[in-house]
């Protein structure tokens, strides 16, 4: 197999601008401003929005020829062309010179990746092996949320591999219960307190891919029980989420093995979480799947059409996920049944009661 084509980052920040990404990303329409300065809402994965999102928070801007970005708000990132797309995609420094050169392959220098013990003008940034999903470690303050791009580039084609440990869940958390889970979702899923390791104190969340690979997931999220001592990574207590690190959540679809089971002839309702998943569950429908955010990737896409079945999406109320709910829509449109429930704004599908479900789905 042909080894993929790299650029150069130097190259990149020469000729790619944060206006041409954000355009790449489908969501150029969500900013205003001049040429070189421009304003809009925090599009990260992760931020948390509440009912009025500032319109304000993020900047850009371009000094001495250099495109760069800072978010004001809860988030406090910033930097140049290169970290957006990889605070964007996830990505790490090789995957993000791929997803440049697929993007601006007739404005770049497509090179081929330097092998080992070869000289490289840039041995700062050379690429580097993507580690493996092993072990639950980054920080995110929050469900993975919505980051409407009408195209997302998958961090690798290779198979998922199920980690080599199962982690000793304790299920009796009163957390789970405050949240209104009861014994039997609780066992369905797998989750529970995690008392040892980078996860010990949070409600650990096993993820599998689908078809399984074997009887171990693929990685797990961690929700600290309660409200958390800090609201985003640089400041002292837990957040409210860990993520693995190096774990391509655009590449499962969260809870489809039991969505499933057992509900042949039904539709697959798509949501954004899992605890939107337990409610659902609990309230009836069995048969929802989460994507992790209301951002759809492609190989999500892929992985919902396999199923075979009508789809329903249910993304959350807010700006971002009806806009990456029709986003997901005109994807899927061509080559499934699809339909899509718009939510009031502000509201979640685990704010429904289950009559009020009953309502929106039938």
């Amino acid at each position: 197999m042909p080894e993929r084509p790299y650029v150069s980052f130097a190259e990149v920040k020469q000729r790619i601008s944060i206006p041409d990404v954000l355009t790449a990303l489908g969501l150029a329409d969500r900013f205003t401003g001049k040429k070189e300065t421009l304003t809009g809402v925090c599009p990260l994965p992760g931020h948390q929005h509440g009912p009025s999102p500032n319109s304000e928070q993020f900047k850009i801007n371009q000094r001495d020829g250099l495109w760069l970005w800072h978010c004001f708000g809860d988030c406090q990132r910033g930097g140049d062309v290169i970290e957006l797309v990889k605070a964007m995609t996830g990505f790490d420094n090789s995957h993000v010179r791929f997803w440049f050169a697929e993007h601006f392959p007739d404005r770049l220098t497509l090179q081929q990746p330097h092998r080992k013990g070869t000289q490289t003008s840039e041995t700062s940034e050379a690429p580097t092996k993507e580690k493996a999903p092993a072990n639950p470690g980054k920080e995110i303050t929050q469900e993975p949320s919505a980051i409407a791009a009408k195209k997302t580039i998958s961090n690798d084609s290779s198979p998922l591999k199920p980690l080599r440990f199962i982690l000793n869940l304790n299920p009796d958390v009163p957390y789970l219960f405050e949240r209104g889970l009861k014994p039997d979702t609780i066992r369905r899923f797998g989750i529970g307190l995690c008392r040892k390791g980078l996860l010990a104190g949070y409600v650990a969340i096993p993820v599998y891919d689908y078809p399984r690979s074997g009887t171990n997931p693929v990685g797990y999220l961690g929700r600290w029980p309660g409200e958390p001592a800090a609201s985003h990574r640089d400041e002292t207590g837990p957040l409210r989420y860990k993520f693995p690190e190096s774990f391509p959540r655009n590449r499962v679809v969260y809870g489809l093995a039991e969505a499933l089971d057992g509900t042949e002839g039904q539709p697959l309702i798509v949501v954004e979480g899992p605890f939107k998943v337990y409610h659902l569950f609990q309230s009836g429908f069995p048969n929802t799947g989460a994507t992790f955010g209301a951002s759809v990737s492609d190989e999500q896409v892929e992985i919902l059409v396999a199923t075979r079945r009508p789809l329903i999406l249910m993304f959350d109320g807010d700006d971002a996920g009806q806009t990456g709910m029709r986003s997901a829509a005109e994807r899927l449109i061509s080559r499934a049944s699809v339909r899509v429930v718009k939510l009031e704004p502000g509201q979640h599908p685990d704010d429904l009661s289950h009559s009020e479900l009953e309502k929106v789905l039938s």
